[in-house]
């Protein structure tokens, strides 16, 4: 695995994940707060809101479409992934936890 490209393709897909209240990419907004790849193909991400108070429904969303454009890449192998600084985060990432747990989807890890 070239981990540089694999990256570069992951901030790509990153690039097209808008925010679905303010309609601006997620990396224009600087939400992204962390972005790992270990060797064995897993991603660690951490994301924020634009603002904590966010609906509720919009950040889940967001969390998906992160999760999901993350997937898709070549290379990536698991994703973990955490909503930060958000008045619900730890209930939206276990409802997150939740609904990506099952069969399929035990490459996603949300903590």
């Amino acid at each position: 695995m070239d981990k540089d490209k694999v990256l570069d393709k992951i901030w790509e897909n990153l690039s097209y994940v808008i925010d679905p209240e303010v309609g601006i990419s997620i990396l224009d907004l600087n939400l992204v707060q962390k972005l790992e790849l270990q060797d064995d193909g897993t991603v660690n991400i951490e994301v924020r809101m634009t603002t904590p108070a966010c609906p509720a429904m919009l950040a889940y969303q967001l969390s998906i479409d992160v999760i999901d454009a993350v997937k898709k890449v070549d290379g990536v192998k698991r994703v973990n992934f955490k909503l930060l600084d958000h008045y619900m985060a730890d209930e939206i990432n276990e409802s997150l936890k939740e609904a990506l747990s099952g069969e399929g989807k035990e490459n996603v890890n949300v903590s």
